[in-house]
């Protein structure tokens, strides 16, 4: 079930398990979307596991057993924070019980709204993970626990990013194969609206030239997109019930649609507000109540004591009212906060009649002290001990890598598989796993491994890398002519590295003595 119609959707989003193979992940993540449910998506390829936490439909939350995707780690490989900070930070946040992000924050590394902007990428790479699935099980889960986190990915950029970088071209052949020759147009009323999807301009041509309707030979006529990518984008937004076949449509939708009422019109645009007095300072000072909001109760919220009185309660709740009334956020440097001042607003409100409810306060005072009296309990080696038992690619691929090296290459593809299998989306191990195939096969492997590093440079294009690794394999299968333009290309692309200069230079010995021997 590759594109599924609105009654599979509703059938889908009501199941309690499944197989990855017949239900793709997008599919699944769609129909709990649709359907707003609040639940935990359990997806599991072993010794993979990720659950995924979802309220009214939107992923907030994904807990799992990778630990490249902890935020440390996440950082490190990303260049954003050093190993000995990431060692000092993970020191100091266990020492005080505060969360990772938290104390980079009060170290001085990072700051909110920094911190605020990695984690939504660490979670939507944690997310984009499920789109490289291509077996494996889910399940659903009523209970969805309490999250402490305000992040929100949305799902329909969540689709087409995934799709458009992961799917597989057989997948994407498949799914939309059946739409060959039907005439496709944007629905009239979809799930989402397109206004909620970030497009390139390219792809933004596509969907107006759907507007009025047109089959996939036409779109490749009258736009200069390469085809793969509108086969991609065409997958994705049929996922996503934005593109369907006329077929699909009543007759009444398609006068709508005729009409082309498929987005409301801009508004017209209201006289701006004045600018407010250093933007980056009041941001920092929303993401930062922000992020720690969910975790805190009421007394933590408005900076108050057990004991404090109704007149210090009422203090606070106007004084965080004030710093963060929604509608002094309307100037455009900060119109984007807006959303989670409301947020905070909100919760400033919830919790001032928490506390000013006798019962509702001593019942929260009696919680209070039993999480004491239970740390209290606690020892502290258990306490501040690091408990992980998450899998480690990076640890595996350096094993993998030096039996690699060591000329080792069937020992090494196990170590190089498992790395990949944990973190599909990093480019080094997928390449170093293709070139170790082909190394240990040469003959059987040589198509397959040059496929694999085509895909890379697909999903990464300025990963040079890959482009070596492929001239490599047409030098020795003896595709000169094939392995000098990749080793050109890789030559620009890996400067100052001179692996790609000393092939080229083993290549062109090659000719010469291939040359010699034909001229005897």
């Amino acid at each position: 079930m590759l594109i599924p119609n609105p009654d599979q959707l509703q059938a889908i989003a009501k199941l309690r398990h499944g197989d990855l193979a017949e239900i793709p992940f997008a599919v699944v993540l769609h129909a709990l979307s649709i359907g707003e449910r609040s639940v935990v998506l359990e997806i599991e390829r072993k010794p993979m596991k990720k659950d995924i936490v979802l309220e009214k439909g939107v992923p907030v939350d994904c807990r799992s057993n990778l630990w490249h995707e902890t935020l440390g780690r996440f950082m490190v490989s990303r260049g954003l924070l050093s190993e000995d900070d990431f060692q000092r930070c993970t020191n100091k946040s266990i020492s005080l019980g505060l969360p990772f992000g938290e104390t980079m924050i009060l170290e001085g590394l990072i700051t909110a709204s920094e911190l605020y902007k990695i984690l939504q990428q660490n979670l939507a790479k944690k997310l984009l993970d499920g789109f490289t699935w291509r077996s494996g099980t889910f399940k659903v889960h009523a209970e969805a626990p309490k999250v402490s986190s305000p992040l929100k990915v949305r799902t329909p950029q969540l689709v087409v990013t995934g799709i458009s970088k992961f799917a597989l071209d057989e997948e994407v052949n498949a799914a939309v194969g059946p739409l060959v020759g039907k005439r496709l147009l944007v629905h009239p009323a979809p799930p989402y609206t397109l206004k909620e999807i970030y497009l390139t301009d390219q792809q933004r041509q596509l969907t107006r030239l759907l507007a009025g309707g047109k089959r996939i030979d036409e779109l490749a006529a009258e736009t200069t997109i390469p085809f793969d990518q509108i086969m991609r984008l065409l997958y994705s937004l049929a996922i996503l019930g934005i593109v369907v076949p006329e077929e699909w449509l009543p007759a009444e939708a398609l006068l709508t649609a005729a009409a082309g009422e498929l987005e409301e019109p801009e508004a017209p645009a209201a006289a701006a507000p004045p600018a407010a007095a250093d933007p980056a300072r009041r941001q920092d000072e929303v993401l930062e109540a922000y992020l720690k909001h969910r975790k805190q109760d009421a007394f933590e919220l408005l900076g108050l004591e057990e004991s404090a009185t109704l007149e210090a309660i009422r203090e606070r709740f106007l004084e965080l009212s004030r710093r963060f009334a929604p509608w002094s956020f309307e100037t455009a440097e900060l119109a984007g906060l807006r959303e989670k001042a409301e947020d905070l607003f909100v919760a400033g409100g919830m919790a001032f009649g928490e506390l000013c409810d006798v019962e509702r306060r001593n019942a929260l005072i009696q919680r209070r002290a039993n999480l004491r009296a239970q740390r209290e309990k606690t020892p502290d080696a258990d306490r501040f001990a690091i408990k992980s038992d998450l899998l480690d690619s990076e640890r595996q691929f350096k094993k993998g890598k030096a039996l690699m090296n060591a000329g080792r290459y069937r020992e090494a593809l196990v170590q190089l598989q498992f790395a990949y299998d944990c973190d599909p989306q990093n480019s080094i191990y997928r390449t170093e796993l293709a070139y170790c195939k082909f190394l240990e096969l040469p003959t059987a492997e040589a198509a397959s491994s040059l496929t694999e590093l085509k895909e890379t440079t697909r999903i990464d294009p300025k990963f040079g890398l890959a482009v070596y690794y492929a001239g490599e394999i047409h030098r020795e299968t003896g595709e000169l002519d094939e392995a000098e333009e990749h080793l050109q290309r890789a030559i620009k692309m890996m400067a100052p590295d001179r692996r790609p200069i000393e092939a080229l230079k083993a290549l062109q010995a090659q000719r010469s003595k291939k040359r010699s021997f034909l001229g005897r």
